[in-house]
């Protein structure tokens, strides 16, 4: 049984409060994060972006607005809505995933066409960041009616897969020096799970499976990635996937 069914309404009030102003500090990271590769560029129009990138942008702002506003009811109390609601979520969820691919592909594309060193090596982010939210979604959306504490734990875990993209643009006017600085952004977003655990351990005694299962998969992979992304083996058989899943 989950431990929502126990929890009095006062306690899950309390316990969707975290969610809700865990969800508004990842919307404040995600939106602090494009002021000089997309707002700037955008406003002065000096730089001129396809359609796809204006519709994968939209999609995935309003996704982290609708998170926000998906914790912010189920903080006070209004769970029907919050239901309705969670349909557009799921639809959104899934118009996200041939979106996020479909960008990767476009940017992996201009990369080649620029002549850029090593064009692969952030489609590999991107797909791994891509497969992340789609399994952690899929998850939370498992778990909406059989353990609220599971489908929240794994909604806000789909939320860090988005958080870590975003948060990469603060690296930019830094000098690169991969791997090392590649493990940056996603690790920052990954912070976001300590507080998770300590909320756990307050309401619960313990940190939850769903935390642990969270962290033990997107620390494991955050740090063999940029391994992976900037070896032999990746370089060689990214050509082939990417020729593969464009057409």
């Amino acid at each position: 049984m989950s431990g929502a069914t126990l929890a009095p309404p006062r306690v899950q009030a309390r316990r969707g409060r975290f969610f809700a102003n865990s969800a508004l500090a990842m919307l404040a990271a995600v939106l602090f994060s494009f002021p000089l590769t997309y707002y700037g560029p955008l406003i002065t129009g000096s730089r001129q972006f396809g359609l796809l990138f204006h519709v994968h942008g939209a999609a995935f702002f309003g996704w982290m607005f609708l998170y926000v506003w998906q914790t912010h009811l189920a903080a006070t109390g209004r769970t029907a809505l919050h239901r309705e609601i969670g349909l557009a979520g799921v639809a959104l969820s899934a118009l996200m995933i041939p979106l996020g691919l479909a960008a990767a592909l476009a940017a992996a594309q201009h990369r080649l066409d620029t002549n850029a060193p090593r064009p692969f090596e952030f489609t590999l982010y991107n797909l791994v960041d891509i497969g992340l939210f789609a399994a952690f979604m899929t998850a939370s959306i498992a778990n909406v009616t059989r353990g609220l504490e599971w489908h929240r734990r794994f909604t806000y875990a789909a939320a860090l897969c988005l958080v870590g993209p975003a948060i990469s643009r603060w690296f930019l006017p830094f000098p690169s020096f991969p791997p090392f600085t590649d493990f940056g952004p996603n690790i920052l977003a990954d912070l976001f799970l300590v507080p998770l655990a300590l909320h756990d351990r307050r309401c619960f005694g313990r940190i939850h499976p769903a935390t642990l299962w969270a962290a033990a998969i997107m620390l494991t992979i955050h740090f063999i990635e940029p391994v992976f992304a900037t070896s032999r083996g990746w370089a060689s058989i990214a050509p082939g996937i990417f020729a593969f899943t464009r057409y």
